[in-house]
């Protein structure tokens, strides 16, 4: 990554230090996966792509959370468990509803684990990113009717944050 890049990411974080990622990006005229890799320490934490099955097993065992696909025009939430999903034809098909669909696995070149303010609200969230350095999907902890984290999740989040990097 260049000089460059990680200066115009760091002044566009100095002007909007909580905005949306995606917005950061455009700021910093850059790629939203630059940005993650150039948050603040403790803001986020990367691994390889390779474990893309290993984290969506595991955040199917979490309850109700919210999946978030941004394309930059649409913004989809879905809130509800994760449902199981099995590889085939080099897509991890996710067997539910209401999320449901085809997610290919092998795009994915890290997932970050992001742990920061939006909006003035602690989030954390599972961010899969392509290799084109986009944002496949988001996977954001649920929240119950007083926007407290459900009970277990930020255990599990960091559980499998830190299995994952150890590895």
């Amino acid at each position: 990554m260049s000089a460059e890049i990680a200066s115009r990411v760091a002044a566009a974080l100095s002007e909007k230090p909580v905005a949306a990622l995606e917005d950061i990006a455009k700021l910093a005229e850059t790629r939203v996966a630059d940005v993650v890799r150039h948050l603040p320490e403790g803001e986020a934490v990367c691994v390889p792509g390779e474990f893309f099955v290993e984290a969506m097993q595991d955040i199917k065992t979490w309850g109700e959370i919210t999946f978030i696909v941004n394309t930059g025009d649409v913004i989809l939430e879905a809130k509800a468990p994760l449902p199981d999903g099995s590889m085939g034809r080099g897509f991890y098909n996710l067997h539910g509803k209401p999320i449901g669909g085809h997610l290919k696995a092998e795009a994915c070149e890290f997932i970050a684990f992001v742990s920061r303010k939006f909006m003035g609200v602690d989030t954390h969230s599972v961010q899969f990113y392509s290799e084109s350095g986009n944002c496949m999907f988001k996977v954001y902890l649920g929240r119950d009717e007083e926007r407290n984290f459900l009970p277990g999740q930020v255990d599990a989040f960091v559980a499998l944050r830190d299995r994952l990097t150890a590895d």
